[in-house]
């Protein structure tokens, strides 16, 4: 059970990333030419940010399956906890954008892009918490 938790978790770390920096990119792009992206961008969008969400949804899954199977949470340092918070600072903004997105899609109306450019750098800067201390954690 515990070697499945870890490949569904390096999956998800490989879809989280590539959703991230391929939507980044996007969106740099969209916010740049100052116009409406085109439909088939901006639908391509709509489904990497699903990926994306549903990649959060599965770490945070496997994650707390692999805690609970391999360690004991009260004996865990403190750099594991601020790594929990760096995740943390991912899946709310990534959950954020989600709905945005959502809701721009059902409306017709394209997503308020400045508000996307802030959660997206807090997600960003999440990643970049999340991985440097749980590298720290668990080494």
């Amino acid at each position: 059970m515990l070697i499945t938790l870890k490949i569904i978790h390096m999956f998800g770390l490989f879809a989280g990333g590539a959703a991230s920096i391929g939507n980044g990119l996007l969106l740099k792009k969209v916010i740049t030419s100052k116009a409406p992206p085109p439909p088939m961008v901006a639908q391509t969008m709509g489904i990497i940010g699903k990926i994306g969400f549903a990649a959060i949804i599965l770490l945070w899954l496997s994650g707390v399956g692999i805690l609970v199977l391999s360690y004991d949470t009260m004996a865990m340092g403190w750099t594991f906890w601020v790594k929990l918070i760096g995740a943390t600072a991912v899946l709310v903004p990534v959950s954020m954008m989600t709905a945005i997105a959502v809701k721009a899609e059902k409306s017709g109306t394209p997503p308020d892009l400045a508000r996307m450019k802030v959660l997206s750098s807090i997600a960003r800067g999440g990643v970049a918490i999340a991985i440097i201390f749980g590298v720290v954690a668990f080494n």
